[in-house]
C-alpha cells in the first residue's frame, strides 16, 4: 500500500471539505445579511416589492402618469406598476386584498368601501375641477338651471352609479331643487359606453370627466352646463390617492417617496403644460388625440395637495349619505400627515 499517496489523498479531501465549508459559510452569511437588510428596510418604513397602483383614465391621473413617464418614481428608488381598472370599484377590492398597494380613483369608491368596513385612508389628491355635466345642443340650454322647465319631460340623463360623476350631477340638480325623479336616469358600466351613447344621441345629458368631456364638447357639440366646481367649490377633488391604513403604519418612508414623486409631477404639469401634453401623449395614457388632450389638461389641473378640497369633499360625503350609498359620514377618513410633511420639507407653504 502506498501510504504517502493515501496520506496525500486524505489531506486533499480535507482541504476540499474545508473550502466547501468556507464557501457554504460565505453563502449563509450573504443570505443572512440580505435578510437582515430587508428586515431593516421594512423596519425603516420601506416597502421592498413593486408598488402596484390602480388607476382610471381621467386627466386627474396626470400626476401619476407623468411621474411614471418621466421616471420620478425610479429616482425615488421606487418600482411602480400601473394597473388600469375599467370599473373603479374593482380597485377597492384589489386594494383590500393586497393585490394593489395604492389607488388613484374617484373618492366615492373609497367612501363606499370604508362604509362597508374597509380600513382605508385618503392620503393625497390627484386631480380637481374636471367633472362636467353636458347637454345635447338640441336641448337649447346652457346651465343646469335651464333644466327646470324640462322636468318630468323624459330627459334621458346618463351617468355611472356610485361615482364622482354621479355625485357631481346630483349636487348640481339638488342645488336647483331637482331630484332624479325629474329625469329618465340611464346608468352605464364605464366611461366609454356612456360616451358612445351620448355621441349616438341615445341620451340627452351626461356627466363625464376630462379629457372625454372636452372630446364631447369640442368634437361633438356638447354644451357644458355645470361642473364639480359649481357644486363643491374651488379645489374640490375628482380623484384621490387611497391606501390601507396598515400601509401607512408599516411603510411611511415609501409613502413619503411616492408623495414626493407625484407632487413633483403636479408642479411640472402646472409649470409646463404644453410639454406635459407631449409627454402624456407619448405615453398613450389617454384614448384621445393630442389636440383634445391639450385642451383638456388645463381644465382639470393636478390637485395632489388636497387641503383646499376638504370642504368640497365633506359636501360630497353628505350627498352620498342622502343617496343611501353610506350609512353615515366616516370619521378619520383623511390622513394628510405625510403629505404635509413632504410639503414642509420642500419649503412649500404649509398653509392650504
Amino acid at each position: 500500500m502506498d501510504t504517502k499517496a493515501f496520506s496525500y489523498r486524505g489531506q486533499k479531501n480535507k482541504l476540499i471539505a474545508l473550502v466547501f465549508l468556507i464557501l457554504l459559510s460565505g453563502l449563509w452569511s450573504c443570505s443572512s445579511g440580505g435578510n437582515k437588510k430587508n428586515s431593516e428596510n421594512v423596519a425603516e418604513g420601506e416597502y421592498s416589492g413593486t408598488l402596484r397602483v390602480g388607476h382610471v383614465v381621467g386627466i386627474c391621473m396626470s400626476p401619476l402618469f407623468l411621474a411614471h413617464h418621466l421616471g420620478y418614481f425610479e429616482e425615488e428608488g421606487l418600482s411602480v406598476e400601473l394597473v388600469w381598472m375599467q370599473n373603479p370599484g374593482d380597485g377597492m377590492n384589489l386594494l383590500n386584498s393586497g393585490e394593489l398597494q395604492l389607488t388613484h380613483h374617484p373618492f366615492t369608491n373609497t367612501l363606499r368601501a370604508v362604509d362597508q368596513g374597509a380600513d382605508l385612508k385618503i392620503v393625497a389628491g390627484s386631480g380637481m375641477h374636471g367633472l362636467v355635466s353636458l347637454a345635447q345642443p338640441e336641448l337649447g340650454i346652457s346651465t343646469v338651471k335651464d333644466l327646470l322647465p324640462l322636468r318630468r319631460m323624459g330627459i334621458k340623463a346618463g351617468n355611472q352609479r356610485l361615482n364622482s360623476l354621479e355625485l357631481t350631477f346630483y349636487g348640481l340638480i339638488r342645488d336647483q331643487g331637482m331630484t332624479y325623479d325629474d329625469f329618465d336616469m340611464k346608468y352605464f358600466f364605464d366611461h366609454f359606453s356612456m360616451q358612445s351613447a351620448f355621441v349616438n344621441k341615445e341620451i340627452d345629458i351626461c356627466t363625464h370627466v376630462e379629457p372625454y368631456a372636452t372630446l364631447l364638447s369640442d368634437n361633438h357639440g356638447a354644451v357644458r352646463i355645470g361642473s364639480s366646481v359649481d357644486t363643491w367649490g374651488e379645489g374640490s377633488p375628482d380623484c384621490v390617492v387611497t391606501v390601507q391604513s396598515e400601509f401607512i403604519e408599516k411603510y411611511p418612508e415609501t409613502l413619503r417617496k411616492y408623495t414626493r414623486a407625484i407632487l413633483r409631477a403636479d408642479r411640472y404639469v402646472k409649470a409646463n403644460m404644453q410639454q406635459a401634453v407631449v409627454y402624456l401623449n407619448e405615453g398613450k395614457y389617454y384614448r384621445v388625440d393630442s389636440l383634445t388632450l391639450a385642451s383638456a389638461l388645463p381644465r382639470q389641473p393636478p390637485g395632489v395637495d388636497l387641503r383646499k378640497g376638504l370642504p368640497g369633499l365633506e359636501k360630497a360625503i353628505r350627498h352620498m349619505v342622502e343617496l343611501g350609498y353610506m350609512k353615515k359620514a366616516p370619521e378619520n377618513l383623511v390622513d394628510l400627515t405625510i403629505l404635509e410633511e413632504v410639503l414642509l420639507e420642500e419649503n412649500i407653504s404649509n398653509q392650504p
